[in-house]
């Protein structure tokens, strides 16, 4: 027997891997990347963190994986390349890759990615 998901509308995603350069190679937390995107994304793409289904979902101190709606892919790029501060700390966002599955872009993009 064969099982087929059915994904509902609006319910696509999109996983953005991406990495944080800093002069200093400093390292993050989770929060301080939540925080900027949140406050960043007005800003830059002129819409609330929620209406482009922004989400950190896994993030390591330098490396992490942010999910958004399939429809905003372009717009959460764009959003991430353009943050350049993180707690006044100057700082410079690398998109690594972009899947529809966390497991697929780890496999395939982020294989040194440790969780």
């Amino acid at each position: 027997m064969r099982c087929i998901k059915i994904i509902k509308e609006g319910r696509r995603r999109r996983y953005i891997g991406f990495e944080i350069k800093t002069k200093e190679n400093k390292t993050f937390e989770k929060n301080d990347i939540i925080n900027s995107v949140r406050k960043n994304s007005e800003e830059i793409c002129n819409k609330h963190f929620k209406e482009m289904g922004l989400f950190v979902v896994r993030f390591n101190g330098k490396q992490g994986i942010i999910r958004c709606r399939h429809t905003e892919k372009e717009n959460a790029i764009d959003l991430l390349k353009r943050i350049d501060r993180i707690n006044d700390e100057k700082v410079k966002i690398e998109t690594i890759a972009t899947s529809g599955t966390i497991k697929a872009l780890i496999k395939k993009h982020m294989s040194n990615f440790d969780i």
